[in-house]
């Protein structure tokens, strides 16, 4: 019995643990759901979004009839004499009216009203979009952050062990003592990079916390890795995608203005059309009979002042002709920086892959250099500082070719923003 419940309480342990882990190991897909969910500045869009959405599902409320309906108990009075017969009694009463009022202009409003939540749309799904690139590049940068401070900690061990070695050959007379207090130096010259480093990546990391929406001091760790295969990117590919959302959020308000412009000019010079009924019986309780004064109209309308040509309507319509000139003239250069940038985003990419190719060999060339002078050295046949700079030819090599895999996952997330495909297209 003692055996099954230790065995009951390992196997709860090892599933909570993997809860925790679970918990506090990210990838950038997961960063990404947990921000769309939590950000609040997303939250507020959405929100706009689905006012614009319940305004355009009753913008059709301009064509109710307005109804109204009332009643009344009412009785004759008089400051002199008496009252006559007819007024001598306690009548009944009740109204009921109807006013249906049609116009092009309801129509227009209808069109407005859904052409803005469908702008809404695209302002939330650019909000979107602009969250997960960023999510997206601090999660990679975070990584190079933390690729570098363990480039600098690795060579705090490198110099540690090159210090020892020193300082047993300088007590065996093999090398100066200067040697000795060179390696010292450079040991103790790398702590305060290494603990700036340190620095840089939490501080990125409690930023990163932040846009997550998570409590500061939760425990997080990325798992990822920034060197992606170059193989598997397809640039040629994708040339042509979708629209960008900035040009998209252009053409959209240009449909609003256009939308906006055809309701004032119906507003302004189509005619109104009225259809008006009311009926107001009356009851007299002594009478005992009934009367109704009701009425049917109909009414056709229009504003003749507004067909002058310095109207307040005209102007109105003209500043409209001007708004949407200027939103036209912007959706063209839209348009045009747009397709600079996939060029040049093109470019850069291919830029990237060359660099990297390079740098990578760079960095084999520089591992061989230094194993070549580490034994030199061991041999009493290289010096100290041909050793260091050796050392430090490799750190910046390493450190080159992962600022090159971060620059390539960054200009492909440009990319893919500015064709509109969904993250990681690229990569697949």
């Amino acid at each position: 019995m003692k055996q099954k419940t230790i065995l009951i309480v390992c196997i709860f342990i090892m599933v909570y643990a993997g809860m925790l882990s679970a918990q506090t190991n990210l990838t950038v897909d997961e960063a990404v759901s947990l921000v769309l969910e939590n950000n609040l500045s997303l939250s507020r869009t959405k929100v706009d979004m689905e006012g614009k959405k319940r305004a355009s599902d009753r913008s059709w409320n301009g064509l109710v009839p307005s109804v109204s309906a009332s009643g009344s108990v009412s009785h004759g009075t008089s400051l002199v004499g008496d009252l006559s017969a007819g007024r001598d009694e306690w009548n009944g009463g009740a109204s009921l009216s109807a006013t249906w009022s049609l116009s092009p202009a309801i129509v227009s409003e209808i069109k407005r009203a859904k052409t803005d939540y469908e702008s809404g749309v695209i302002t939330y799904e650019e909000a979107r979009q602009n969250l997960e690139l960023q999510v997206r590049k601090a999660f990679y940068q975070i990584l190079l952050y933390k690729a570098n401070a363990d480039l600098i900690e690795q060579s705090i061990e490198t110099a540690q062990a090159r210090y020892e070695q020193a300082a047993q050959s300088a007590r065996a007379g093999q090398v100066p003592r200067l040697d000795e207090l060179s390696a010292r130096v450079d040991l103790e010259n790398l702590k305060p990079s290494f603990r700036s480093a340190e620095a840089q990546y939490m501080n990125a990391m409690d930023s990163f916390k932040q846009i997550l929406g998570i409590p500061a001091d939760s425990e997080i760790s990325l798992t990822g890795t920034l060197d992606q295969s170059s193989e598997s990117i397809q640039v040629e590919y994708l040339m042509k995608g979708n629209e960008s959302y900035s040009v998209l959020s252009l053409q959209k308000s240009l449909e609003v203005l256009e939308a906006q412009k055809s309701s004032a000019w119906n507003q302004a010079y189509m005619p109104s059309l009225t259809l008006s009924w009311n009926a107001t019986p009356t009851y007299g309780m002594t009478s005992r009979t009934w009367t109704d004064n009701g009425s049917f109209s109909v009414g056709l309308s229009f504003q003749l002042d507004n067909y002058l040509p310095w109207s307040s309507a005209r102007e109105k319509i003209d500043s409209y002709n001007d708004s949407i000139v200027n939103y036209q003239s912007q959706i063209t250069e839209a348009q045009m920086n747009s397709e600079n940038q996939i060029r040049q985003h093109h470019r850069s990419i291919h830029q990237s892959l060359e660099s990297i190719e390079s740098l990578k060999l760079n960095v084999e060339l520089a591992e061989e250099t230094y194993a070549m002078y580490e034994e030199a050295y061991s041999r009493g046949t290289a010096d100290l500082q041909s050793l260091r700079s050796a050392y430090d030819s490799l750190a910046e090599a390493k450190n080159q070719v992962q600022q090159e895999y971060y620059n390539l996952l960054s200009v492909s997330l440009d990319l893919e923003k500015e064709l509109n495909v969904p993250f990681g297209t690229l990569w697949q």
